[in-house]
C-alpha cells in the first residue's frame, strides 16, 4: 500500500514535491489516509496491551537473544499510538454531538484518518518489531505475546443438537 502510494506521489508531483493538480493528489492521499484507519482500526483497541506485552517479553529478552533497537521501536510505535487516539478522540467529539450533519460527520473522519495517517505509516513501519519479539520469546522456550481475545460471533453460537 504505501509502495502504490509513494509511486503515486513520485508520478504525480514535480522534483520540489508539489503536485501536479492539487485536488487529485488530495483526493488520492484521503483514499489512502481512509485505507490506513480500516486497516489498523481493528487493532486500535488492543494494541496499547500489544505494546505492553511485547515491552515486558523485549525485558526479559534483554542480553539474550534481544535487538537493542526493540526499546526505541516499542516506544516509537507507543508515541504513534497515543496520536492515534487523539485523533480519534477528537472525531468521537463530533460524533458524540447531536447536531453534527452527515457532512460534518464526513470531513471529522477525513480530518481524523489525515491526522493520525503519520501515526500509522510509522506502526507499518516499525510494528514488525513486535512480531519479532514475539517470536524470539518462543524461540527462548518463554510463552509469547498473548492477548485475551473476544471470541467471534460464530465461534459463540452453539452448536447444533445431536439427532438421536
Amino acid at each position: 500500500m504505501l509502495a502504490a502510494w509513494e509511486r503515486f506521489d513520485d508520478e504525480h508531483t514535480d522534483l520540489d514535491g508539489w503536485p501536479y493538480d492539487q485536488d487529485a493528489y488530495d483526493a488520492r492521499q484521503a483514499e489512502k489516509d481512509a485505507a490506513l484507519w480500516r486497516r489498523f482500526s481493528p487493532l486500535r483497541e488492543q494494541a496499547a496491551a500489544l505494546l505492553d506485552a511485547a515491552e515486558t517479553s523485549a525485558d526479559h529478552l534483554a542480553g539474550k537473544s534481544g535487538q537493542a533497537r526493540w526499546s526505541w521501536q516499542l516506544a516509537h510505535l507507543r508515541g504513534a499510538l497515543e496520536r492515534v487516539d487523539t485523533a480519534h478522540t477528537e472525531y468521537e467529539r463530533v460524533v458524540a454531538d447531536p447536531s453534527t450533519s452527515a457532512e460534518d460527520l464526513l470531513a471529522a473522519s477525513a480530518a481524523r484518518n489525515r491526522q493520525a495517517s503519520e501515526a500509522l505509516v510509522d506502526w507499518l513501519t516499525h510494528g514488525r518489531a513486535v512480531l519479532e519479539i514475539h517470536a524470539a520469546t518462543v524461540r527462548a522456550g518463554q510463552t509469547g505475546i498473548r492477548l485475551t481475545t473476544r471470541a467471534p460471533l460464530a465461534a459463540t453460537t452453539a452448536s447444533p443438537a445431536r439427532r438421536r
